[in-house]
């Protein structure tokens, strides 16, 4: 059983009229309110989500929020804030249902104050109480947004008596073709089918020095049913006997299409990377920093790249940097400032500037076939990209700062996923105690080396 103290009510300003966009009816709409649901005592992870139910005036008539944000209340109290934010014409009435993590429902109705005391109003009132009685459950994740294209590449292995050709038979099924392409140049071509395509920056295991090499490219995909496209695939991967292997030698790339953004929405996507670089580094296994092997030859660090073009010594503050990033003018310049040697970077924007695809991809993550993993980060790079692209542009962390906050930042302002958030947050402590997708002993699973690596890992 838990419980939470809560208050229902709402902010407001004032727009000016001449600033003012009118209703569907012609009516100016000068009142910016945020009806909100502000946990003043209690885990705020008490709740699983709000419903604001405005009335049928309003299109969707029903907002909901899943995601808390830590807010400081006129009142200067500290808060966990569930919210939506509206721009209307006039007083109006707000249904507000709480459903807890177990399924509990709590509802309450409030009058929305025109008034700009209206948050202090309401939060001099008694806070209300909701109990959740019933087990908790956990978190789910939010829907992949409508719309949201993107694609993936898995770098894998098979035994030399495995050819590729034979890996296609057995993924192929009536909803699925899979293409074996041996030339580079027409393996590099968007298509419509998934694709094996050779990669020979890929090193066999210690376990297996002799292997086929190669990457499976997916088409591109949108929303969740290419979340269950790529989750039909890769149970039918993990069941090909004898398994296909992964190392430390091999990543998976994200392809996000992002052929719809403004220059001013791709900014902020750099922003927001570079910003919280740090804190995906922390949840990624150490083969996959800044810092080691691997990023310096294929996945180099993106603030790295654009401090060491506008900061003396290569080092910079993050107000430079982001100020470096605000300054871009275009497509080219951002690129060319991400990305100051090519495409291997964590966020490689080159085809950006090639013209090959219109997608940014993420570099960084470690080979797997797991499909919680690769699931999970899919949705985070979708929200990286589609949040900050509609969100206003950040600011800078302070130099201070500590992980801690750079996380919690990251999941509750970005990412805005508390299923994501609890995997990454468990991801953090796994790669921290050693048990990531690096080797369980040895420091090189590659051929030059005589470690092995524990399979259950991926």
């Amino acid at each position: 059983m838990s419980r939470i103290e809560f208050i229902v009510g709402n902010t407001h300003h004032y727009i000016s009229s001449n600033r003012a966009p009118r209703s569907r009816n012609g009516i100016k709409k000068t009142h910016d309110v945020q009806i909100f649901v502000d946990v003043v005592e209690g885990d705020a992870d008490t709740v699983e989500r709000v419903s604001f139910d405005l009335g049928p005036t309003f299109d969707p008539q029903v907002f909901v929020c899943t995601t808390p944000v830590r807010t400081k209340t006129s009142h200067g109290a500290l808060v966990s804030r569930f919210a939506t934010r509206q721009v209307v014409y006039g007083a109006f009435q707000a249904n507000v249902k709480i459903r807890g993590v177990g399924g509990s429902i709590f509802e309450a109705s409030r009058q929305i104050s025109l008034d700009r005391n209206s948050e202090f109003n309401a939060h001099c009132e008694d806070p209300m109480v909701f109990t959740e009685h019933k087990p908790s459950r956990p978190f789910k994740p939010n829907k992949v947004p409508e719309g949201a294209r993107f694609g993936l590449e898995l770098e894998l292995t098979s035994a030399m008596h495995l050819q590729p050709e034979h890996v296609a038979d057995f993924l192929e099924d009536s909803r699925t073709d899979i293409d074996v392409i041996w030339n580079y140049r027409e393996g590099r071509s968007t298509s419509n089918n998934w694709k094996i395509v050779p990669d020979s920056s890929i090193m066999c295991s210690a376990t297996q020095p002799d292997c086929n090499k190669f990457e499976l490219v997916s088409p591109p995909l949108v929303s969740g049913n290419g979340l269950g496209n790529v989750a039909n695939l890769l149970k039918r991967l993990s069941n090909i006997n004898p398994r296909l292997k992964v190392n430390k030698s091999m990543g998976f790339h994200v392809h996000i299409d992002v052929s719809a953004y403004t220059t001013s929405q791709l900014i902020k996507v750099c922003q927001q990377f570079v910003k919280y670089e740090e804190v995906i580094d922390s949840f990624m296994p150490p083969s996959r920093r800044s810092g080691s092997t691997e990023s310096d030859s294929y996945f180099q660090s993106n603030r790295e790249s654009v401090e060491d073009q506008v900061c003396y010594y290569g080092h910079g503050t993050n107000r430079q940097v982001h100020d470096a990033l605000e300054n871009c003018h275009d497509v080219p310049s951002l690129v060319n400032l991400m990305n100051r040697s090519g495409r291997y970077y964590k966020l490689n924007m080159q085809n950006l500037v090639t013209g090959r695809q219109p997608t940014i991809e993420f570099r960084q993550h470690s080979a797997t076939m797991n499909y919680e993993k690769v699931s999970a980060w899919i949705r985070f790079c979708i929200c990286l990209c589609v949040n900050s692209a509609k969100l206003q542009v950040p600011t800078p962390f302070k130099e201070d700062s500590t992980i801690e906050k750079k996380f919690n930042g990251l999941f509750q302002f970005v990412i805005k996923d508390r299923a994501l958030r609890a995997f990454y947050m468990k991801r953090q402590d796994q790669v921290a105690n050693g048990e990531g997708d690096d080797c369980v002993c040895c420091s090189e699973c590659h051929h030059s080396g005589g470690g092995r690596c524990d399979s259950k890992l991926y």
